[in-house]
């Protein structure tokens, strides 16, 4: 089976690919992503446009990051909050409050046809510190999961794979390719 990611993040393609132990095709496309708080509808969205343009088994993803202070934002919307505020600027503007909790969410959406989209969540609690270690991968450098003395961005790909919230989405996704092969 050929699986095609639609992602032109090729950090995002790499630990995707790596996690699956699974070669995946990157396809390119402009999707829209809707304005939206709501992981889920935004993963649908996405799949929906990538399933219509090339009609091929296809997997989306996005990964948010929500903090407790702010009432669950930026969640999906973190990408337009890093790049109007900057990773420091977010940090700083939540350190004006007590609760610097967060939690980062995974939703991985895959189809094969028009009519069926299955999604897998991967969830991790933490706190949101001062930027440490990579700079190269969204919020990692600012995401410390709980019982965890690193960041994201500090720990080797392999440790962060593991509790990542893409990694346990991944797994979930896994599982069902693996059980859906055995019933075909």
């Amino acid at each position: 089976m050929n699986l095609h990611f639609a992602t032109s993040n090729t950090n995002k393609l790499n630990e995707l690919s790596e996690l699956l132990e699974y070669r995946l095709t990157p396809l390119e496309l402009d999707l829209q992503e809707i304005q939206t708080t709501d992981l889920q509808e935004l993963v649908k969205h996405k799949l929906k446009q990538a399933y219509e343009h090339i009609h091929a088994p296809v997997i989306v993803e996005d990964t948010s990051l929500y903090f407790n202070a702010w009432n669950e934002l930026p969640g999906p919307l973190v990408k337009w909050f890093i790049e109007n505020l900057g990773l420091a600027g977010m940090v700083n503007a939540l350190y004006q409050f007590k609760d610097k909790s967060a939690q980062a969410i995974c939703c991985l959406g895959y189809t094969n046809n028009a009519k069926s989209m299955y999604l897998f969540e991967g969830k991790v609690k933490g706190v949101i510190v001062k930027p440490r270690g990579s700079l190269n991968f969204g919020w990692d450098a600012i995401f410390q999961p709980s019982e965890h003395e690193q960041t994201f961005g500090e720990m080797d790909p392999e440790d962060k794979n593991r509790i990542s919230p893409r990694g346990k989405a991944a797994t979930k996704f896994k599982h069902f390719l693996t059980q859906s092969a055995k019933q075909t």
